[in-house]
């Protein structure tokens, strides 16, 4: 029963907060929207609680949807059976970096491909077996025909873009890990003592400001107390309320949906790694070749030298295609 009453729950959400705000909306009918006389100081002290306020509540939804959405059954099957194909590759994870390398610049070769093909550009034509980019030059034979030069400028254009194209790099660590830091393949992530330090900042500017806005200010019991001042902070919790429900149930759909498919693609990358090795018990010669390559070469081969005066002038390229 609690179950069915959970499920109802969840796929009734947004008929329940729809419903909520418009019965807020309509008691608002019984009150009139006026300036409250605050000085300048009072209004500062109450934006800052109400800001606190909202964020504090939203925060605490959005967690509770991470928490929810982690609990889903199909989110905890995902994230096991991603580990469990760790463990399986384990014993070749040295083989999975240069792997992960000849994918990355087969991925590559695709997305130029699918870049270029509109313009009818061959790939072999517009990059070497290293991917490394021939330059491509409009033919300016063509520019007094509007439409070819059309054409010409269009293949300048989507080559540019090709050359310029970012793809998403694989590596053993995106792979078998959440987490990361870019540009620094050894972080192994925060330790209890770098998370402490860093919450506990948080917490000392948070509680600072805090503390001086009640050590500033003081309370007393309202002389003219009526419901219409109450009604009208339960109507900023209402919508306080409302907007972390709705940052609830994205964070639980973010985790149950998004995030169950991120790990998900990796398991299945994972598994293609894990045929490969099956079928390759010995490394092959492209993944000796990239394994051996010095990082000096690589730098170098792809490094383009570019002429002093042409440093600031842009792309000379462009300029002649216009």
């Amino acid at each position: 029963m609690e179950n069915k009453v959970k499920m109802f729950f969840k796929q009734n959400i947004g008929y329940f907060i729809i419903a909520f705000v418009s019965l807020v909306y309509i008691a608002t009918g019984i009150l009139t929207v006026e300036e409250t006389g605050k000085t300048i100081l009072q209004i500062i002290a109450d934006s800052v609680i109400i800001l606190f306020l909202g964020v504090f509540i939203n925060r605490v939804f959005d967690l509770q949807g991470i928490l929810n959405g982690n609990r889903e059954k199909e989110v905890v099957d995902t994230e096991k059976a991603h580990s469990d194909m760790v463990i399986k590759i384990s014993p070749h994870i040295e083989r999975l970096d240069p792997w992960c390398k000849i994918k990355n610049e087969q991925a590559l070769k695709i997305a130029r491909i699918k870049i270029l093909s509109p313009s009818g550009l061959k790939y072999e034509k517009c990059f070497d077996e290293a991917g490394v980019g021939l330059g491509y030059t409009p033919d300016i034979s063509k520019k007094d025909d509007k439409i070819e030069w059309k054409k010409e400028k269009l293949k300048l254009r989507l080559y540019n873009k090709a050359l310029n194209v970012k793809i998403t790099n694989l590596n053993s660590n995106i792979l078998t890990s959440e987490g990361g830091r870019e540009g620094d393949p050894n972080y192994l992530g925060r330790s209890k003592a770098q998370y402490e330090t860093k919450s506990s900042i948080i917490d000392i500017v948070s509680r600072i400001g805090i503390a001086i806005i009640f050590g500033y200010f003081g309370v007393d019991l309202i002389k003219d107390f009526n419901f219409i001042n109450l009604i009208w902070q339960l109507f900023q919790v209402s919508l306080f309320l409302v907007m972390g429900i709705v940052k609830l149930y994205q964070s639980f759909i973010f985790i149950k949906d998004e995030f169950r498919a991120r790990i998900q693609k990796k398991t299945n990358i994972l598994r293609e790694f894990s045929n490969f090795v099956t079928a390759n018990p010995s490394p092959t010669e492209a993944e000796i070749l990239v394994t051996i390559k010095p990082t000096e070469e690589i730098v170098e081969e792809n490094a383009e030298e570019i002429p002093e005066e042409n440093l600031n002038k842009g792309d000379l390229k462009n300029d002649n295609a216009e």
